[in-house]
């Protein structure tokens, strides 16, 4: 059973309150696995969870907040 990684962005207003959230999974290797595939592999896959992760939870975060501030702004 592989281990899971979990990446999550906020963008907070003053306050602390959060405004927008985005949150991604992804699998990452164990260690029964870095033995067995060997550690460059190992890490290639972890890496690339973290950087698929991470580019995929900005990207909604980013989208999320130019809604949220267009909305505020048509409503002003």
């Amino acid at each position: 059973m592989g281990k899971t990684l979990e990446i999550t962005m906020k963008i907070k207003n003053e306050t602390g309150e959060t405004i927008v959230e985005s949150s991604r999974e992804r699998a990452v290797p164990y260690i029964g696995e870095i033995e067995r595939d060997g550690f460059r592999a190992s890490f290639h896959e972890l890496e690339s969870a973290v950087l698929e992760g991470r580019k995929s939870a900005s990207d909604e975060l980013a989208s999320e907040y130019l809604n949220h501030m267009a909305k505020k702004k048509r409503g002003k």
